[in-house]
């Protein structure tokens, strides 16, 4: 379906008051109507029930209630096509959408129709449609990820978590050049996931049911690596053993071999590489003849080799060899839109499939992840969510800032002071007062040890100081007169001796 037509917004104004007690409030399914701008003219009964959402919603834009708007619906609003993904409010509910343009005449774009499903519907009524869900998921590979990948599986760009447009890009791209027999480099920051394409580059090519070898270049000991990579024969030097080894190219014959950090080869076995791959032959250590081997070459590298080569680090030849085919993964920071998708994975491999029903995340962490630098990418963020589950323990259900490493809170203020701007409240108060202690709180007794703490905590920023004690400014000039407290650190710390 392309879309639906209305000769004007006021046509489609009119539909919406007319859906007020119609028809779409006996479905199942939600249904909802947006304007161009984004905001809702119309939710039915179950689309509001399944999201938690009050007939307030009506007004206000999407993105005041879902987490996946940017990828869902304003996606639809910027290219005036359908999305389909998931639907993750601000509270957590979760459902899939179908988001549909509706345009005039013209092909002027006039508003989007949401169509939502959600996991709390009742099977009974509706056991046909997640029959053909479940053969679709099938088909597609998506029920791989969904029922857990198994250990020793290699992952497939279905189950790679991301529906953001960068990572839709990417994935497109790679499918289209897991059929190709040259050799593929794969660019990305650390901890972006580089081995988890290159295991879905081989499993979406025409060599997945063979092996799949992986490589640490940067890993392997320099005077180890010819003998790793090539073999040897029986008696190749002392200690050999007697029937000899097969390198990493022997063993992928047939299938794919990975070359992670590809950028930390030698140049001796840049120049080794470079003929393997031009003649597929392996000259194995000791051994007369040459052998053959047809594997497919996927490298990956954090590095810029192009730079590599300006500075003599890696050859232009071989460079111009492995760059043919180029797949870049986008950093963390170019698809925050994906967080809420990552984290609900991470937090259902960390807690159990059971316990991760019953965890919340609050919408101040998701707002803290948005705005967060995620310099160590997805691998930051897995660490991060492990950190916060066991700080929140068996018993919590309700994952809040205060769980969060003290690390990444010093880490996001940091940030902020380097730009010249304040934290959000979220991370100020969980970093400079543990546990959300508020002045309101706090008992007479205990009030100038509260405020000496803030301001100690802040550096004496009145301003985040007063934040952190839920009082406003003059309230806190207030009370430091009444309890004779200084007002900066020199004064605090006393006269010099």
């Amino acid at each position: 379906m392309s879309g639906y037509t209305f000769d004007t917004s006021e046509a489609l104004m009119d539909f919406a008051a007319h859906a007020q007690g119609g028809v779409f409030e006996l479905l199942h399914t939600g249904i909802a109507l947006l304007s161009a701008d984004g905001n809702f003219i119309y939710a039915n009964k179950a689309f509001r029930e399944m999201f938690g959402l009050s007939e307030e919603v009506l007004g206000r834009h999407v993105a005041e209630f879902f987490l996946t708007a940017e990828q869902g619906a304003l996606a639809t609003i910027r290219t005036g096509k359908t999305t389909i993904n998931s639907s993750v409010t601000t509270r957590n509910a979760q459902g899939v959408s179908f988001r549909y343009p509706i345009l005039n005449g013209e092909g002027r774009l006039l508003g989007v129709i949401i169509e939502s499903i959600s996991a709390g519907i009742d099977r009974d009524k509706l056991s046909p449609l997640l029959g053909a869900v479940r053969d679709l998921e099938e088909r597609a590979g998506y029920f791989e990820r969904k029922s857990r990948k198994k250990a020793g599986m290699l992952h497939t760009f279905e189950s790679i978590v991301g529906e953001s447009e960068a990572m839709r890009t990417m994935k497109k791209r790679g499918r289209g050049f897991a059929g190709s027999r040259e050799p593929i480099l794969v660019l990305g920051e650390s901890g972006t996931g580089k081995e988890l394409v290159a295991q879905a580059l081989h499993s979406a090519g025409d060599r997945a049911g063979k092996p799949f070898i992986t490589v640490n270049c940067a890993a392997l000991p320099h005077e180890l690596m010819e003998s790793e990579l090539f073999g040897y024969a029986a008696g190749a030097f002392t200690g050999a053993g007697a029937g000899g080894m097969k390198g990493k190219f022997e063993l992928a014959d047939g299938g794919s071999i990975f070359l992670d950090e590809i950028g930390e080869l030698p140049l001796p076995m840049q120049a080794k590489l470079l003929r393997v791959l031009e003649t597929g032959e392996i000259q194995k250590l000791a051994h007369p003849g040459r052998l053959h081997s047809d594997f497919r070459l996927i490298a990956a590298t954090n590095k810029n080799l192009a730079k590599s080569v300006d500075e003599g680090k890696f050859r232009e030849d071989l460079y111009h060899r492995l760059s043919i085919l180029e797949l870049v993964v986008p950093p963390l920071r170019e698809h925050v839109g994906d967080i809420p998708l990552l984290a609900g994975h991470f937090i259902e491999q960390g807690a159990g499939h059971k316990r991760a029903q019953e965890i919340r995340v609050d919408n101040g962490v998701y707002r803290l992840f948005r705005l967060y630098p995620w310099r160590g990418n997805v691998r930051e963020l897995k660490n991060v969510l492990t950190y916060a589950l066991y700080s929140l323990g068996d018993t919590g259900d309700v994952l809040t800032p205060d769980h969060l490493p003290e690390r990444f809170l010093r880490e996001f203020h940091r940030e902020f002071r380097n730009k010249g701007v304040e934290a959000p409240e979220e991370a100020a108060v969980s970093l400079f007062f543990p546990g959300n202690e508020t002045l309101a709180g706090a008992g007479a007794r205990s009030e100038r040890q509260a405020l000496q703490a803030a301001l100690k905590r802040t550096e004496y920023n009145k301003t985040l100081a007063a934040r952190v004690l839920g009082i406003s400014r003059n309230k806190l000039y207030r009370k430091m007169r009444e309890l004779g407290l200084h007002a900066s650190r020199r004064e605090a710390a006393g006269p010099r001796r």
